[in-house]
């Protein structure tokens, strides 16, 4: 079975977690503050693994790696190397689209800091 289908973005089995991410998107409405979904190619030959969703970055946007220093030297060098179709990342409505890659987070949740 494919990651994406069961995938749940609407997750809230972890109270600990989703009380965490309810406190966030009171902090900041703007923010994703859910699960954040594996983004890119479904048959990917490079599977890009980071650990959790960062705050202001992959939480904040939605999308692994997007809004952060790491994103950004990461986005780079996928274009660089034709992964992708664009360089920068900025969120789910960019239009970004990877080929042949994925990326993911081992946690799919922002992590409470206590």
């Amino acid at each position: 079975m494919v990651s994406s289908q069961i995938f749940n973005q609407d997750c809230r089995d972890c109270g600990r977690l989703d009380d965490f991410l309810c406190e966030v998107k009171r902090k900041y409405p703007d923010y994703h503050a859910r699960p954040v979904a594996p983004f890119g190619d479904e048959q990917p030959k490079l599977l890009v693994v980071g650990l959790a969703p960062g705050m202001h970055g992959a939480n904040a946007t939605g999308r692994p790696f997007t809004g952060d220093y790491a994103g950004i030297l990461l986005y780079q060098a996928l274009y660089q190397f034709g992964y992708s179709n664009r360089p920068i990342s900025e969120g789910q409505e960019d239009g970004l689209i990877l080929t042949a890659c994925r990326i993911t987070n081992a946690v799919k949740c922002l992590p409470p800091q206590k």
